[in-house]
């Protein structure tokens, strides 16, 4: 007996686990000495950054910031409005329930609110919520029965699965710089408020790299020395050049974009100008699908073949499909259609899923905060708009929602001035959806040969089928093949056996080589 086992090496990727935690952020700010007591916060906004994530003890620590801005009314004297920039810092840990001590982190960190309670003149409390994503995965490489040789008659039942293997993974950073020079005629004092989005998110494979292409888009709102508001808006093109050897245009890439500081400073007051600085880690996770030709059991009729049999768990069906959703919509509001607008943004936060069918249901809203200018008096003030989000996304059959991961970019947005005090407020948001399904896989291991203790010698048996049998089943226990009951008894189709259906079951014969 020579029983020769042939394995061909495989990377498993597979879906440990899923955690979300909402998470609120506390942090007393100090108004500096430089700049008047704050009455009322008229508008706060932030930027997440995320400097690090890691596994530590059985949790996931996420490390970042918050750059946060408040515009505040002030207390008395010929200014009306000012602004305090301060960073909100976190550490935060995710406790999972895999005992694992080493994975692959994805981590999503969404600014959902913010509040400020004014405790004196000098001093805040900025509260922030936000919502920590984290996906762990695993790439497990294996081993798998590929061929057995050196064992007469072997059988063999093949399953043929499709499986999402793992070509490469990698990172890089990108840092996109500019020097903002600004219209000397009015000097600026201060910035009230920035906003940072990557946009235009793009790739492409050359030469055992991922080239990806976006832009950072920057709009700052500024004061200046005569008390003005006014704003400027830029667009930095942004690359990343990610190493990934045998990578190829077949290959499926995941692609995303991770802010991990953000600079934004006003220049000597000669220069008059806004120097830019953001830096984002951009990621990659490239995968192939292979056929996998993978062996369920096997047997022979001359000996006992012996094995184990272990599970995993595998990775297939894996898309990345991204949508653009537009929401339109005209609201009545005479008090900003007839007044100047400074500042437009836009967040949104998905409350719900559900899977109806073959489809997944994203329901949730998009939120957009308009500054204008107000009264003489107050002279600045904001308005939110709501709108719902309704989103349906075709899925995989029997998918289930673990195995959804969304992520939301707001492209574009815009609000229009109608006659009859209407405006008209347009937003583009950007929908990238992956999803996959998660498999349970059998497969051989240790595999030994041993003689038969009993060899019953026959010629043929009648046999009656009984419920839940396959000739795969038949032909092994009394040691003959699929083939060959198949022949004797004119069976086509071997799926299609009827309960007491009679079968002859042929004693296996090994035909004789020729000389």
């Amino acid at each position: 007996m020579s029983l020769e086992v042939i394995q061909d090496n495989l990377c498993v990727n597979r879906l440990i686990e899923r955690k979300k935690k909402e998470v609120t952020l506390e942090n007393s700010i100090i108004v500096p000495d430089v700049k008047p007591d704050i009455v009322k916060a008229i508008d706060l906004s932030g930027n997440v950054c995320i400097y690090k994530k890691e596994l530590i003890n059985g949790k996931v620590k996420i490390d970042g910031t918050i750059d946060s801005n408040i515009i505040y009314l002030v207390d008395s004297g010929d200014e009306i409005i000012r602004g305090v920039n301060s960073n909100l810092d976190f550490s935060e840990f995710i406790e999972i329930d895999s005992d694992v001590s080493d994975a692959d982190i994805d981590a999503n960190v969404i600014l959902k609110n913010m509040e400020c309670d004014v405790l004196n003149g000098r001093k805040v409390n900025l509260k922030a919520t936000v919502e920590i994503n984290v996906r762990l995965y695993s790439n497990d490489g294996i081993s798998i029965l590929k061929d057995i040789k050196g064992v007469s008659g072997i059988q063999k039942l093949n399953k043929i699965v499709q499986l999402n293997s793992m070509v490469g993974k990698n990172s890089t950073k990108a840092v996109a710089k500019e020097n903002i020079v600004l219209n000397p005629e009015e000097k600026i004092v201060e910035i009230l408020k920035k906003e940072v989005r990557i946009v235009n998110k793009d790739f492409k494979i050359s030469y055992n790299k991922v080239v990806a292409k976006s832009e950072v888009n920057v709009r700052i709102l500024y004061l200046t020395e005569d008390g003005k508001i006014n704003f400027v808006e830029k667009v930095l093109p942004i690359m990343g050049f990610i190493d990934m050897e045998n990578i190829t245009e077949n290959n499926i890439c995941d692609v995303k974009y991770s802010m991990k500081n953000i600079l934004v400073k006003l220049n000597n007051n000669d220069e008059n100008s806004i120097y830019l600085e953001i830096e984002v880690e951009i990621s990659c996770f490239a995968y192939e699908t292979k056929d996998i030709e993978l062996i369920q059991d096997v047997y022979t009729p001359f000996s006992n073949i012996l094995y184990k049999q272990k599970t995993i768990k595998a990775m297939v069906g894996l898309q990345n499909i991204n949508d653009i959703y537009k929401i339109k919509e005209q609201v009545v509001e005479p008090e900003i259609s007839n007044s100047r607008i400074y500042n437009v943004s836009t967040r949104t936060n998905i409350n719900n899923i559900k899977i109806v069918g073959n489809k997944a249901i994203y329901e949730g809203e998009a939120i957009v905060s308009i500054l204008y200018e107000s009264s003489e008096i107050v002279r600045i003030d904001k308005k939110e708009f709501r709108f719902p989000i309704n989103y349906e996304v075709n899925i995989l059959d029997g998918m289930k929602e673990e195995n959804l991961d969304i992520l939301i970019d707001v492209e574009k947005y815009d609000v229009n001035a109608q006659s009859n005090s209407n405006i008209q407020i347009n937003v583009e948001l950007n929908i990238n959806t992956k999803m996959f399904k998660t498999v349970e896989l059998n497969i051989i291991d240790n595999l030994e040969e041993k003689e038969l203790e009993n060899n019953d010698e026959y010629s043929i048996i009648i046999y009656f089928v009984k419920d839940g049998d396959t000739l795969w089943k038949i032909a092994k226990k009394y040691r003959s093949t699929v083939e060959n009951i198949k022949k004797i008894n004119n069976i086509e189709d071997e799926d299609k056996l009827s309960i007491n259906q009679k079968l002859f079951i042929p004693r296996y014969v090994e035909k004789a080589k020729a000389i």
